[in-house]
């Protein structure tokens, strides 16, 4: 329908808007470029709203304005949505679980189930990004191998580490902060898509 085309369109440029706006807001960085922000929390924002398609829209506009314009340049472009994307993708999972798809957003409600949605969603998260830094972004990055990359921090447990620092409470503020806008506030019930708000209002 035209109407919900508009809605979509309209919508997926609003939070992308969001989420660049508090890119551009001038937060303390680490050396390597990584901030603790709300910018990949809009695209999670995006899924409990409108769904799957919606987060990644939302994620593939914000993640264009941080490769052409911000200081990280096409590595930070790139490592935000790898590491971001998971955050999305793992709630999206669990919904397409057998037993739980009868539930669709709604189960989401549930404490109990936005706990382990955020668990698994770091882990993978710190998997990926682990995985991520030590064979692509390190190198391009400081100029070394993979190997000399491990060297460098003592091994591999180190690196581990050392990415989870940033990235697991990066992952717990893009969970819950969404989960609690959307769900708890009631804004998937008053501007979510019609999907979202019967799965939303259907288990109160």
């Amino acid at each position: 329908m035209p109407t919900s085309r508009t809605y979509f369109i309209v919508s997926a440029a609003v939070l992308a808007a969001a989420s660049i706006i508090f890119d551009m807001i001038p937060l303390p960085r680490a050396p390597w470029g990584m901030k603790i922000d709300f910018v990949g929390t809009v695209w999670v924002l995006s899924y409990f709203l409108y769904g799957l398609s919606h987060a990644l829209v939302v994620s593939v506009i914000a993640t264009l304005y941080i490769l052409l314009f911000s200081s990280t340049g096409y590595v930070g472009a790139v490592m935000k949505f790898i590491a971001t994307v998971p955050m999305f993708l793992v709630p999206a999972a669990f919904a397409m679980v057998p037993s739980l798809s009868k539930r669709g957003r709604g189960l989401f409600r549930s404490p109990l189930v936005i706990t382990a949605v955020a668990i698994v969603a770091s882990v993978v998260r710190l998997l990926v990004a682990a995985a991520a830094n030590l064979y692509w972004a390190i190198p391009i990055f400081y100029n070394m191998t993979p190997e000399q990359a491990l060297q460098w921090f003592g091994g591999l447990i180190p690196l581990v580490v050392f990415v989870a620092g940033f990235n697991v409470v990066q992952g717990i503020v893009d969970i819950y902060v969404s989960w609690f806008i959307a769900l708890k506030l009631g804004v998937a019930d008053r501007f979510g898509s019609r999907q979202t708000q019967t799965v939303t209002t259907a288990r109160r």
